[in-house]
């Protein structure tokens, strides 16, 4: 089946091409279905084919979507499924978003309605994928949601709104969204592809509800082998998720953080990930994120800090990273009182080189009160900056064969 490539949910799905497919028992072979340009059973050039896809795979109890190589216009998200693997054809197989469109609104919207009114509705199409904010609403208070059906100036959406929106308070609406989203995708997967943000036809998204790929209570999802350029926002950003596992992933060039872990997750596993020429920082733990391993990674030429860890981000353990070049400090422990410090922390066997370029106070900065942190055996090779700085407030820090050059080695601003 042929999405003739318009952003536009087909009326067939394209199901009817497996209709004697068996439903998988629990010992057997996964489903995988081919999705795409070529030979693939589902084809087509954007979003539609893909999801129809995912849906169909979905519907069978799980499996795995093969998007054959080629570049797709997405004009929505690809919403991942429970228990669905997407995996791509390497960094031939490209999720491209498209260029945004906006409208304000022709009438005031309220929390939990679901659907919107728009200032110029012949510009959007059923099937799109859009953002609603305004100038009362931000971070989880704004609304992703896709287009259902139009009547008249009236679209419905797909979820509910999270905020009221208002004309008087500067309500707009644009297409703008995760270029892969998954919202309560347990047991989903996405390998294998890579993703341009196409950050110069598009706003900035925040991390909330956005990013090159945005999972939200996602549990036990998979990233892996997944590189995402030129998003205007951040690269992979997952919230209130337990058990994440990120493996060799990239973020490159976008404009926000490259990864953002965060609101409640715990457990995450991060590992190879690279992050270099993001806007912000490498790696941002946002509020609340614990017990997490960050291990064999690097983060490398970002316009913030390498990594930040601020509210209640506790017992992480960073091992075997690089953390390079970034405007900000190497590692920053974000200001809080003992209440929100991002205390229990372990940085092991980590390289911190020439950070602070723009701003920062030094290589690592334990700027909280912070308690039982430890830092061992660590290569520092800072500039003009002390290595480690010890806020006033710190309760306890542990450091212990860490290997500094240059520089002063330890401030100290407790004594």
């Amino acid at each position: 089946m042929a999405d003739r490539n318009v952003p536009a949910a087909p009326a067939d799905s394209g199901a009817h091409l497996f209709a004697r497919r068996p439903i998988p028992s629990e010992h057997a072979e996964p489903i995988v279905v081919t999705a795409g340009q070529g030979n693939a059973e589902i084809g087509g050039t954007t979003n539609v084919c893909l999801q129809a896809a995912v849906d169909y795979v979905a519907r069978l109890g799980g499996g795995i979507v093969r998007i054959l190589p080629g570049r797709y216009t997405m004009y929505d998200s690809l919403h991942l499924r429970p228990r669905v693997t997407v995996r791509g054809s390497g960094r031939e197989t490209v999720l491209v978003k498209a260029g945004m469109i906006t409208s304000k609104l022709s009438a005031d919207l309220g929390y939990g309605h679901y659907d919107v009114s728009l200032a110029e509705p012949d510009r959007f199409k059923i099937g799109m994928g859009i953002h609603i904010q305004d100038d009362r609403s931000a971070g989880f208070y704004t609304t992703c949601a896709t287009l259902t059906y139009r009547k008249g100036d009236i679209f419905g959406i797909s979820r509910f709104l999270n905020h009221d929106y208002s004309r008087g308070a500067n309500g707009l609406v644009r297409t703008l969204y995760p270029v892969i989203s998954g919202y309560g995708a347990e047991d989903a997967a996405v390998e294998d592809l890579a993703i341009d943000g196409n950050s110069a036809q598009n706003d900035y998204l925040n991390g909330c509800r956005g990013g090159g790929i945005f999972l939200l209570q996602a549990h036990r999802a998979h990233v892996r082998g997944v590189v995402i350029t030129n998003y205007n926002g951040d690269g992979i950003s997952f919230q209130q998720c337990e058990d994440i596992l990120l493996e060799d992933c990239v973020a490159e060039g976008n404009t926000g953080f490259g990864f953002h872990p965060g609101s409640g997750s715990t457990r995450p596993i991060m590992r190879r990930l690279v992050a270099r020429r993001n806007g912000s920082d490498g790696l941002f733990y946002c509020l609340r994120v614990s017990f997490g391993v960050l291990e064999d990674s690097e983060f490398t030429d970002n316009g913030g800090h390498g990594l930040s860890i601020g509210g209640r981000d506790t017992d992480q353990i960073i091992r075997r990273c690089v953390v390079k070049r970034n405007g900000g400090c190497g590692v920053y422990f974000r200001q809080g009182d003992e209440a929100m410090a991002g205390s229990r922390a372990t940085i092991e066997a980590c390289t911190l080189e020439a950070n602070c370029r723009k701003s920062g106070e030094a290589e690592v900065h334990l700027d909280a009160a912070l308690s039982d942190i430890c830092l061992i055996g660590n290569t520092i090779i800072p500039g003009s900056t002390p290595a480690i700085l010890i806020g006033k407030d710190v309760r306890s820090v542990v450091l212990k064969n860490n290997q500094v050059t240059g520089a002063e080695a330890v401030k100290d601003m407790r004594q």
